[in-house]
């Protein structure tokens, strides 16, 4: 007797775009067999809307689905599948789980979204180059910092499923106040929309000898992460210095993750990470300031081990880790 193939379907909703995908789980390959992309409608009061042309486009696929992963760039608390709070998307406090089940009969979890692109990128990525590595930290560089964390081959959740908020690390005191509520979290540094602003009040204060001023046509309203990339690719001085700025911070936050979890690997992904060949070899340098500098030279230094590993492109790992933490939860044996 043939054995029937276990279809799940994987859910990322962004502040932008919602993706959606038809993931395969037969024999723990994990195959993206359909993928499509939709327009995020924003706004509690267009939840519903929502929902409905997510449904639509899943019952295009005509596949028996048995499962539904659905991640969220919020913070979310994952046993009761209430979205507590969702910046990008804005909602607030709204039980996803709920809704999803008055319109579709699935199985489902909700997730924080770098949670599902971690599982995504160590299932897909990280299991197939080093199969034997169980130990990782995904950083994902977007609009806001987010992460997610394996230990021992298992997501990290905590106990109330909010773990790996590494984005609001304190990383200064008194520091400059982020969307949080907080002050001096390492978002609040890196994050694109901080980042950029900062750069942008600089540029204000004092003229810079930059091709900035030219790629933005005058209007640094204009100015982006990707400007900036391209600004550091024509190696422009005041670009190359806010991307060593950038990894300096970032150093910090690694520093502390390396100090409390011990990784064997530490992944960057998301749309910044694209301008990691500026920003990686400050960071590399500046650990060894943070992390036991006394011991920097021993063959035994821990952080020496830690592999670096960028996958710029986070668009579809979302989408299969949601899919995979639906059959890890509701169909694995």
């Amino acid at each position: 007797m043939k054995k029937k193939k276990l279809y799940t379907v994987g859910i990322d909703i962004g502040g932008t775009t919602t993706k959606i995908g038809l993931v395969n789980c037969n024999n723990n390959k994990f195959v993206l067999e359909r993928y499509v992309e939709v327009d995020t409608l924003p706004g509690q009061n267009n939840l519903d809307k929502m929902l409905d042309v997510i449904i639509k486009e899943i019952n295009k696929f005509k596949k028996e689905i048995t499962a539904c992963g659905v991640g969220v760039a919020a913070l979310i608390n994952t046993k009761d599948g209430v979205v507590i709070k969702a910046p990008n998307v804005l909602w607030s406090e709204v039980n996803l789980k709920k809704v999803f089940h008055r319109k579709i009969n699935l199985p489902i979890i909700i997730e924080n979204d770098a949670n599902v692109a971690t599982v995504g990128i160590y299932h897909t990525i990280i299991k197939k180059k080093y199969p034997n590595y169980k130990n990782i930290i995904c950083l994902t560089l977007g609009t806001g910092i987010g992460g997610g964390i394996i230990i021992d081959g298992k997501l990290l959740m905590g106990t109330s499923a909010t773990a790996a908020e590494v984005g609001h690390f304190v990383i200064k005191v008194n520091g400059e106040k982020c969307g949080c509520g907080s002050y001096g979290c390492l978002e609040r540094f890196i994050g694109a929309r901080w980042f950029i602003k900062d750069i942008v009040e600089t540029l204000k204060t004092s003229k810079y000898d930059t091709i900035i001023y030219e790629l933005v046509n005058n209007d640094l309203s204009l100015l982006t992460p990707k400007l900036l990339y391209e600004a550091a690719l024509k190696k422009d001085k005041f670009a190359l210095e806010q991307w060593k700025k950038f990894g300096k911070y970032l150093a910090v936050g690694v520093c502390n993750l390396i100090n409390i979890l011990n990784p064997e690997i530490i992944v960057f992904t998301g749309g910044v990470a694209k301008a990691s060949k500026f920003f990686l070899p400050f960071l590399k340098k500046e650990i060894k300031n943070y992390f036991w500098p006394v011991i920097s030279k021993s063959r035994y230094y821990p952080a020496k081990y830690v592999k670096y590993v960028v996958v710029a492109d986070k668009k579809i790992y979302g989408v299969i880790g949601a899919g995979i933490l639906a059959y890890e939860n509701f169909l694995s044996l």
